[in-house]
């Protein structure tokens, strides 16, 4: 089990660097995700940092806890990215995870935080340290687990998952704000399905359609990492097309960098998980049929656990 980093002054090269730190508290029901926002400023130059969150529970269901550095994972086609560390304690504990980079200037960091198991709720009281830069809390969000149809938190990941008729086609679209200022960023898109001949990502900004990546029969799951430019908004077009036979069932998982805000297209304030929003859907003759998420984020699949990928 990884110990909390101790709270002191690292000096490196006659460099002193700062340790930074914000608390965590509260309690996260069994069907729910709590995730945490939070931005890094490391400044300039560049700085190697480690960065760990150390969470306690009295609760007999446990903890589980994923700690994200969103660029890396953005920019990760890996089925088992090193931009998430996963801890899991399934009884009262301490759950401790830990990452490591160099970076400059700000960076955006994720905390997932749910049950490890059972219905009952999980109490957490710990924090989140880094040993160089300045911690700053930017939202925290709350998600059913069981919700179904497209679903936002924290501004900076989409999940969709849902059956599919014969034959049938169902298409969702996201508003990425890449800011006032050209620059391209790198998204990771996932997908899994059964019975689906593909899952499309279509860049439609302005009216245009331009196929950045096609997941084909995606049974064992499928992800990539894409470029997009832009400056303002954008817009992402997902489709889910099922063979013609039988019914199909499909989700997919988009993953935002620090710098672009994921959101419902025509939504000023994008889309809260606090309040559970879903989307209007853009098509029709389908239900939507929750699939059973079993793998661990690293697999593609975002479980009660936390986990992602076609994640939910």
């Amino acid at each position: 089990m990884r110990l909390l980093i101790p709270l002191l002054m690292i000096v490196c090269a006659g460099v002193a660097h700062a340790v930074d730190t914000a608390n965590l508290n509260g309690s996260v029901p069994g069907n729910r995700r709590i995730t945490y926002l939070y931005e890094i400023d490391f400044g300039a130059p560049a700085q190697t940092w480690t960065l760990n969150i150390s969470l306690n529970t009295n609760a007999s269901t446990g903890l589980a806890i994923n700690l994200i550095d969103l660029d890396a994972l953005a920019a990760s086609a890996q089925a088992n990215p090193t931009a998430i560390d996963t801890a899991v304690v399934s009884v009262p504990g301490t759950a401790s995870a830990t990452l490591n980079g160099t970076y400059s200037d700000v960076h955006s960091f994720a905390i997932e935080i749910e049950t490890a198991g059972g219905t009952t709720a999980s109490d957490y009281n710990g924090t989140l340290t880094t040993n160089v830069g300045t911690i700053s809390f930017v939202t925290q969000e709350q998600l059913v687990i069981g919700a179904t149809g497209l679903k936002l938190s924290v501004g900076k990941f989409a999940f969709w998952d849902g059956s599919v008729s014969s034959g049938g086609l169902i298409a969702k679209s996201l508003e990425l704000d890449f800011g006032p200022n050209t620059h391209t960023e790198f998204f990771r898109l996932e997908g899994i399905g059964s019975n689906i001949q593909k899952i499309e990502f279509i860049d439609t900004t302005g009216g245009s359609s331009t196929v950045l990546a096609t997941l084909s029969n995606p049974t064992a799951g499928d992800v990539t990492a894409v470029p997009m430019t832009h400056s303002g908004k954008a817009t992402l077009r997902v489709n889910v097309r099922a063979y013609v036979g039988a019914a199909g069932s499909a989700s997919w998982a988009v993953n935002a960098p620090s710098s672009v805000t994921v959101g419902f297209v025509g939504d000023p304030g994008g889309a809260s998980s606090k309040n559970n929003k879903c989307s209007t859907d853009e098509s029709s003759g389908w239900g939507i049929q929750l699939l059973g998420l079993v793998a661990a984020l690293a697999v593609l699949l975002r479980p009660a656990a936390p986990g992602r990928a076609a994640r939910k």
